[in-house]
């Protein structure tokens, strides 16, 4: 095993550290926000069942590893691990600095940006599969935020009439359920996409392997449940407390929207950012009392993130890209 596999590799487990420290908030910020628990409790629950979700991605989310190895660019074009230890650069270190400064951001976007920029600079315009890109990534990742804004939306109606005025459930156990389906749709969701990136190196170790083995999304797994764990706090508290206040049924009705869209895309090969998802389902949560139901200035700078997260991604991808073929050459 050479030195550059073993990076690879561990850089692979580094991205799912990340992505556990930003999107952890995305399963638990209803359950702090309502009050319902603290955030370590819900933390530790939310991390166990994002590597489940994660293990049985190995089996349930191969169209999404597909996806993400070799879906974006020409099949005439030979990826190599200087490649691919760029794309996991661009991811990483963006969702690692948006997650420090406490901004929820996609890690889908960030993989997409670093791939597409530094296929760009590495290969050339014309080796971009746009077509696909547009359909199998770009689309999905624009139209989940209005679609995750209107079934909260509906949701919440369809809650709010049985919960209250006709059956009386406990919505307490509801949206503690809610949560773990949520972190367990995150898992499913978001694994493969670092699986994809990480088979490059794996496949170095086994050259007639097609798609990354599952002791590899174990080894996600669990770097995704100590991120979520040791680094979450910061985004949690951005979505748990500065976005909109919500009680028990609200948090319950953008927490099962998320769980659907996500797991309903995940298995069609849609890669759909969590992030978006479930910030819009809180943010619709927070709307349906007015526009004073939404802190407009974080809401702003969550936009604004999502916004420069494409770009940023792909610059550091396309430098990281640059210094390493530089380093081979020395």
């Amino acid at each position: 095993m050479n030195i550059v596999t073993i990076v690879g590799l561990t850089a692979a487990a580094g991205l799912a550290f990340a992505n556990g420290a930003n999107d952890i908030s995305k399963s638990i910020a209803t359950l702090v926000g309502s009050g319902e628990s603290d955030y370590k409790k819900a933390v530790v629950v939310a991390s166990l069942a994002v590597a489940a979700g994660a293990v049985l991605a190995s089996a349930w989310a191969v169209k999404m590893t597909l996806l993400f190895t070799k879906g974006m660019l020409s099949p005439q074009v030979q990826l190599n691990q200087t490649f691919a230890l760029a794309i996991l650069a661009g991811a990483v270190g963006w969702v690692l600095l948006s997650t420090r400064i406490g901004m929820p951001v996609s890690t889908t976007h960030a993989i997409v940006g670093a791939t597409l920029l530094t296929g760009l600079y590495a290969f050339g315009f014309d080796q971009v599969l746009w077509s696909s890109v547009w359909k199998k990534v770009a689309l999905p990742l624009l139209l989940s935020p209005v679609a995750a804004f209107g079934t909260a939306w509906l949701l919440f109606r369809g809650l709010n009439w049985l919960c209250r005025e006709r059956y009386c459930l406990n919505c307490h156990w509801a949206h503690w359920a809610s949560a773990i389906s949520s972190g367990f749709a995150r898992g499913l969701n978001d694994t493969p996409k670092i699986a994809g990136l990480g088979f490059f190196f794996y496949a170095v170790l086994d050259p007639s392997a097609t798609v990354a083995p599952r002791w590899f999304f174990l080894v996600l797994a669990a770097a995704n449940a100590a991120g979520g764990i040791i680094l979450g706090l910061a985004v949690t508290d951005t979505l748990a407390h500065k976005v909109a206040k919500m009680d028990h049924l609200e948090g319950f009705a953008a927490n099962l929207a998320t769980t659907a869209m996500v797991v309903a895309t995940a298995l069609h090969g849609f890669p759909v950012s969590t992030t978006h998802v479930s910030s819009s389902a809180i943010m619709g949560m927070g709307l349906r009392k007015g526009t004073g139901g939404v802190n407009r200035a974080i809401v702003g700078q969550i936009a604004l993130a999502w916004l420069v997260t494409l770009p940023t991604a792909g610059v550091i991808g396309v430098a990281a890209y640059w210094t390493l073929t530089r380093l081979q050459l020395l």
